[in-house]
């Protein structure tokens, strides 16, 4: 009888183990599917991160090349006025007529605002220009 005690206790020690239930079964998978949501979140932020550090690289790259052809521009001009002073006036002379005839000619609200814009520009603009042809 002790044989068979004994025996009956040993299976009871084995097959202790619960099957799982439909809520832990939900739950597992839901585990899992947060899981591979957090991954994807991660590498959803990693491509941002790259795809950010791109557009920097590329902004910054362009920001710099931009930057060097103003100043070599910006120099040559420089240059170009202390070696033709005379021309450069009536360059900027003219742009200044140029602009003032383009925006005179832009207000479109008849002879009154044309004249009342127009006329000081071009007065101004002359005064300047022979300013600079006195000296």
């Amino acid at each position: 009888m002790e044989n068979t005690k004994n025996s009956s206790t040993e299976q009871s020690r084995t097959t202790t183990v619960k099957p799982q239930t439909a809520s832990s079964q939900v739950s597992d998978r839901i585990g899992d599917v947060a899981n591979q949501a957090a991954s994807a979140a991660q590498r959803a932020r990693e491509g941002v991160q790259s795809a950010y550090e791109e557009t920097k690289q590329v902004v910054t790259d362009a920001y710099g090349k931009t930057s060097d052809v103003l100043n070599d521009t910006y120099n040559q001009a420089m240059v170009y006025g202390k070696e033709n002073p005379g021309k450069l006036t009536l360059i900027a002379f003219g742009a200044g007529i140029g602009i003032g005839v383009l925006l005179a000619s832009g207000f479109s609200g008849g002879r009154s605002r044309t004249s009342r814009i127009g006329e000081p520009i071009v007065s101004a603009l002359s005064q300047v220009a022979l300013e600079f042809l006195r000296r």
